[in-house]
């Protein structure tokens, strides 16, 4: 099958806003809450590269609107490029590649089973307990009346919600130092986001993403650590969701292929194997003073924002923009022969 012509299916910020206008309970208003829309300037980027690389392009709107036109979306375009991430559901990453599986179109990024996994943190570290990949201890809270009862993680704590993404409910107040602390913040966390949380040991150190683009035929791994204002590692900071907004910490390149990170970069390839096909992912790991490692996340929704991670990272490796577009493309077409 040629393609010639690929449409664009993504949540904007004006559709946050509909999804906000629309929930009864008043503490989800906040725009904030819902952050998962794509920016203009990601949009305008990813068109502008499908395009100079020789495609027709069509913008779909969201999940929502194709489903009820998808005998039409069938016939004017040949692929989807899926930036769809949705809002606020415990599996709102899984409903687009679903709907496209169904419809039997096919599309760019992981498949439904892997964007659920990866969206859900305690099945994803669940997964990793069972397979020794290093992650920090952790506990896993659905109902707040009964975390006197946890067995908890050594202090100190940070605390994340279980099915958010891109640092969101992660604040400059996350981590918790003893039990008062502790459950004065899970209270506050909760009663904003209405949804079960992560609490797991902080690890002070280095703090480090690998992107990997491809599948089988493996094309892209790099490694960038994140670094302060000051130009130092990390250490007791941490990415939380308005400094990544403001663009308070940068990047910087790594050099996967040393021995220094030969046990992360073997973790990494065995995580990304067992959810192939993936055609682009990455991960967020810390590294204690010790030197030893430990996963948080495994991201199969990362953004392809042109300031962003995964494109800052893919450029410091020689990799421009229209490159990193056209590799991920060659990968899904590979794997939809």
């Amino acid at each position: 099958m040629k393609i010639n012509t690929i449409g664009i299916v993504f949540e904007s910020r004006e559709d946050a806003l509909k999804v906000a206008s629309t929930m009864v309970r008043k503490e989800h208003v906040n725009i904030d809450v819902l952050y998962h829309w794509r920016e203009k300037e990601e949009i305008s980027a990813v068109v502008s590269a499908v395009k100079n690389l020789g495609f027709e392009v069509r913008i779909l709107g969201t999940p929502d609107d194709i489903i009820t036109n998808m005998g039409i979306v069938k016939k004017q375009v040949d692929f989807i490029f899926n930036l769809s991430v949705g809002f606020r559901r415990r599996f709102r990453l899984s409903v687009a590649p679903a709907i496209y599986e169904a419809a039997g179109v096919p599309y760019s990024g992981a498949d439904p089973y892997t964007k659920m996994v990866c969206q859900n943190k305690h099945l994803m570290k669940s997964l990793w307990d069972k397979m020794n990949i290093p992650t920090p201890p952790w506990a896993y809270i659905d109902n707040i009346s009964k975390v006197q009862e946890l067995e908890l993680p050594e202090f100190p704590i940070i605390i994340k919600p279980a099915y958010e993404g891109n640092s969101i409910g992660i604040n400059a107040n996350a981590v918790a130092y003893n039990k008062e602390e502790l459950f004065s913040k899970i209270e506050a966390i909760y009663s904003t986001l209405h949804m079960p949380l992560i609490i797991e040991k902080f690890i002070a150190g280095k703090e480090y993403k690998i992107v990997v683009i491809g599948n089988k035929n493996q094309k892209f791994i790099g490694m960038v650590e994140y670094l302060n204002g000051g130009g130092s590692s990390l250490r007791n900071e941490f990415i939380y969701f308005s400094a990544k907004v403001n663009g308070d910490y940068y990047q910087v390149r790594r050099d996967i292929n040393l021995p220094e990170y030969k046990s992360i970069k073997s973790d990494c390839q065995a995580i990304y194997e067992m959810f192939l096909p993936v055609d682009y992912g990455t991960f967020d790991i810390r590294v204690d003073e010790y030197g030893k490692h430990y996963f948080l996340e495994f991201n199969a929704d990362d953004s392809l924002h042109p300031v962003r991670t995964m494109a800052q990272c893919c450029k410091l490796n020689d990799i421009d923009y229209e490159k990193m577009i056209e590799s991920i493309l060659k990968s899904s077409f590979e794997r939809w022969d």
